[in-house]
């Protein structure tokens, strides 16, 4: 099935689909909007295998116009909301996209550029699902960005009086191209990852092994962005294909979630370690109604055990059954690839593969070498939500490696190893491994013990390539202490764990980090910290 088939089942279903602030969009509901602007985009000439750049922060509209795209099997390469002026117009390029769909609000920071570019622009807007209070107020704080769109070119879902004649053909292959994501790749440079509906959607189709039961009856918070793998497969589709709900927001707000969670209109959290933690910084969280909660899935990043330990005591302490549960996978694989369950998990691994999927670890010098149960190695994946490769990009570049079995693997260029019970342990990167006086440094343990320190939010050791004298030098995310004390607690610390060639010879405490738009410490910004 395709990801719109998945939701036209549901079309006359009453369950909510959509919580969005004080709105709910039921599925009855939504499938009649997606179906009106598939209408729209089909008579602007949008055809089946059409390019289509989508820019938008989480709002209904831009689910909508996924859907609705994907009813007619255009390609959709889904863009950050925030992606920087020069970034935009390269990926039309790459992409060659013939059309874009942008978000009003965002539409004032690249207009300059879309003046260069022969793309055709329409836009959406988050107005349409917001009561009377909070239009005036979206109207008032995007006055300036509102004031540069082109009206006659905003395309509403809720437009009832838009009628188009000719029958649509619906797409129903999913294993042909239907999206592009931005990606670093395993090679750290930015590409282009092509996917099918077949891998969008395999994460969801395994959910009854991931959740322990049913789907249906659960809401899931919506907040990881839909440019990302995780947020688009996990956050969106997986509960939208067995007629349960997602939470949708725009941008992370805790205040908002607790609320949610309050009301029972969210028992399923989504997140990334940095959300994790500030959750467990805003008091209304920590004082919800958490027995309302039933799990909490954690990916894009590695969370400390400590972290972990914090955040189920204090479910425990509201007796609520929710725990946090590690998963791990890479956009190249979509989603999550491998999770920990209720009924199988692991402190301090990623879990086990999803039913489907395969792991081999190998010696990253020489992916021919299959290493040894325990030893750490590149983690290779294949099965079913494998992408189709990188756009653009000759073939010695792409993700692939093919075994002397004729098996088709992506490498992920991480290093882990999986124990004899089959749990995956994700160590780091590969090329966070670095040498200093030709030992091997890894840059994940430096700051997987700096979190173990009270009044740590985050740490990062980023390796300094001086040729005379290469050294490490470690960030941490301070809100509590007093800086010199925390400084020389850590020193105390990594001293007692660390080799000397491992331990950082400089360490700076910052008030906050600079942030990826999924909460990873941007590492290149803060170096110039």
């Amino acid at each position: 099935m395709t990801l719109y088939q998945d939701i036209a089942q549901y079309s006359k279903s009453t369950n909510i689909a959509i919580y969005f602030r004080n709105e709910k969009i039921r599925y009855v509901d939504l499938l009649n909007r997606v179906n009106i602007l598939a209408d729209h985009f089909y008579s602007l000439g949008i055809h089946r295998d059409s390019v289509v750049s989508l820019l938008s922060y989480n709002c209904p509209e831009a689910i909508i116009a996924l859907y609705a795209l994907n009813k007619i099997g255009a390609i959709v390469s889904i863009l950050h909301p925030l992606i920087p002026v020069k970034g935009l117009s390269d990926s039309i390029k790459d992409t060659k996209s013939e059309y874009l769909i942008i978000l009003d609000a965002r539409y004032s920071a690249y207009k300059e550029e879309l003046k260069g570019l022969n793309i055709q622009t329409y836009f959406i807007t988050a107005l349409v699902d917001l009561n009377f209070f909070e239009k005036g107020g979206y109207k008032k704080k995007y006055f300036t960005e509102l004031s540069d769109v082109d009206q006659s070119k905003v395309l509403t879902s809720t437009d009832k009086k838009f009628k188009f004649v000719s029958e649509i053909e619906i797409n129903n292959d999913p294993q042909k191209v239907s999206f592009y994501l931005r990606s670093g790749g395993t090679t750290n440079h930015i590409k282009t990852v092509a996917l099918n509906d077949k891998a969008i959607r395999y994460a969801g189709s395994r959910a009854g092994d991931i959740l322990s039961r049913d789907f249906i009856g659960l809401s899931m918070l919506g907040v990881l962005p839909i440019f990302h793998g995780f947020g688009l497969s996990m956050g969106i589709h997986a509960p939208l294909m067995h007629n349960a709900s997602i939470y949708l927001m725009m941008k992370f707000d805790g205040d908002e979630i607790a609320a949610a969670i309050n009301k029972k209109q969210l028992n399923l959290l989504l997140a990334v370690p940095y959300m994790i933690n500030r959750l467990m910084q805003n008091p209304k969280f920590r004082s919800s109604n958490l027995s309302n909660l039933y799990m909490t899935f954690v990916g894009a990043d590695k969370i400390s055990e400590t972290l972990v330990t914090e955040f189920n005591e204090l479910m425990k302490k509201h007796g609520s059954q929710n725990r946090i549960y590690e998963g791990y996978g890479q956009t190249e694989i979509v989603t999550v690839g491998f999770v920990n369950t209720i009924n199988d998990h692991r402190m301090g691994s990623v879990g086990k593969p999803l039913d489907g999927l395969r792991v081999k670890i190998v010696n990253p010098e020489d992916r021919r070498k299959e290493l040894p149960v325990g030893e750490d190695g590149e983690i290779l994946i294949t099965g079913p939500s494998n992408c189709l490769g990188y756009l653009n990009t000759p073939k010695n570049r792409q993700p692939f490696f093919t075994d002397a079995k004729k098996i088709t693997y992506i490498g992920t260029g991480d290093i882990g190893h999986v124990d004899e019970d089959g749990y995956l342990y994700f160590k780091n990167r590969y090329n966070d491994v670095v040498k200093i006086a030709g030992f091997n440094v890894y840059l994940a343990d430096i700051e997987n013990l700096a979190d173990e320190i009270d009044g740590v939010v985050d740490a990062a050791a980023i390796y300094v390539s001086k040729e005379e004298h290469p050294y490490i030098h470690l960030y941490v995310e301070n809100h509590s202490k007093d800086d010199k004390l925390l400084k020389e607690e850590l020193l105390n610390h990594l001293k007692a764990h660390l080799i000397k060639y491992s331990l950082p010879e400089k360490i700076s405490i910052l008030p906050h980090f600079p942030r990826t738009s999924v909460g990873k410490i941007d590492k290149k910004a803060l170096i110039h910290f």
